[in-house]
């Protein structure tokens, strides 16, 4: 099971040795306009898919599981703002998405101040632009050789 790999998002790959995931949380809206009608309630239609969110919630335990890298890989994939295809394990591909929130919460402090465990949330928020990752060159086929190789390279 250590080589497990739960969902890849772009060049980030969840799993037992980076960061593993205990929960997935999926929010979808629906954009509706209204009409008004006269001595009726109004009349509603369907204009466009709203905002979809996923968050992925989980724990990294160097001393047990995933790394403190991974966190900071995570930071930085935010702060870049890019977009990136997010494919589970099995092969399901969720869509493009970016990193609109990160959240940690830092416990079992050792005495030098680094975490003994670290949570996270990790909230993606769907987009419609293409992916700027080379992983999602071909979404049909899945991802690239490259970017499967570097999943089992750190899975």
């Amino acid at each position: 099971m250590d080589g497990m790999v739960l969902m890849a998002f772009g060049p980030f790959v969840f799993g037992m040795r980076t960061a593993a995931y205990e929960e997935l949380q999926r929010q979808m809206q629906f954009k509706h306009a209204a009409n008004a009608r006269l001595g009726k309630r109004d009349a509603y239609q369907i204009v466009s898919p709203g905002t979809e969110m996923l968050t992925l919630s989980g724990v990294v335990a160097p001393e047990v599981s995933g790394t403190l890298a991974s966190i900071t890989q995570l930071e930085t994939m935010g702060s870049e703002g890019r977009a990136y295809v997010l494919v589970d394990g099995a092969g399901h591909i969720y869509g493009v998405y970016f990193i609109d929130s990160l959240q940690t919460t830092q416990s079992a402090i050792h005495s030098d101040g680094t975490p003994r465990k670290v949570a996270f949330s990790l909230t993606l928020c769907r987009s419609d632009d293409e992916p700027t990752d080379e992983a999602s060159d071909n979404l049909a086929g899945g991802p690239s050789p490259e970017a499967q190789e570097r999943a089992r390279a750190t899975a």
